[in-house]
């Protein structure tokens, strides 16, 4: 038999929590910009982040973002994620040192995969 791909928390108390595939673990700075964040208000943007993708796990394509790593010093380029645990997913390897360069990484990265802006399909 297999295993489940995507896993719900035990204790959840009833609550509708979005499932995660544990198997990604966090790199060093996911690790560090997932610290003191609210797990409700996670799971109510992963809930969003999900119907974006068309109600499925996973990266969301064309959904990138720059995201500060070190306060006025350093900006990493990222990905939105649905998965509960791993909202997003930190570029470690695309770093710099201005946030204007972030932004036009990303938005390469888009161009160079043929991403468009996510969109609900119905």
């Amino acid at each position: 038999m297999n295993k489940p791909q995507f896993t719900r928390p035990e204790g959840t108390g009833g609550k509708s929590v979005l499932g995660s595939d544990n198997d990604n673990p966090l790199n060093s700075l996911e690790k560090k910009a997932m610290v003191g964040l609210d797990e409700d208000k996670i799971n109510d943007l992963a809930k969003c982040l999900f119907t974006l993708n068309n109600r499925r796990y996973g990266p969301i394509p064309g959904a990138y973002m720059v995201i500060c790593t070190k306060p006025e010093k350093e900006w990493c380029v990222a990905q939105l994620n649905a998965d509960r645990a791993k909202p997003f997913i930190i570029f470690e390897d695309k770093a710099f040192n201005s946030i204007d360069a972030a932004q036009k990484e990303a938005e390469k990265i888009k161009k160079e995969r043929g991403e468009s802006a996510p969109r609900r399909c119905t």
